[in-house]
């Protein structure tokens, strides 16, 4: 199942509230709400505003677009990583994974 960018962004917050040992009242605190607000956010229960979003990246240390460009860093690391496997193995063994990877997405 897909996330929704409410989720995304929410997933996001979390990870980087939790990374630097942050509550979500601190956070809420910094931005000026209240905590069960925070808590909505990280479950992309609530949309917010880009304002909000700045204001939670202030709070965070983080700059906004750094924040924002997070949710697809990791894909991108991980389609690299596949990418650079695949490279290094023939036309045939390439087209094989893609056969794989086509029957285990349903794809086929």
């Amino acid at each position: 199942m897909n996330q929704t960018i409410a989720e995304q962004i929410g997933a996001i917050v979390r990870k980087l509230r939790t990374e630097k040992s942050l509550t979500q009242q601190e956070i809420a605190d910094e931005i000026g709400s209240s905590f069960s607000f925070v808590g909505r956010v990280e479950r992309g229960e609530s949309n917010i505003t880009i304002e909000t979003i700045i204001k939670i990246s202030t709070a965070l240390n983080i700059e906004f677009f750094e924040l924002m460009n997070l949710g697809s860093k990791q894909e991108s690391e991980d389609i690299m990583a596949i990418h650079a496997l695949l490279l290094k193995r023939s036309a045939k063994e390439q087209k094989k994974a893609l056969n794989i990877l086509k029957e285990v997405f349903d794809e086929v």
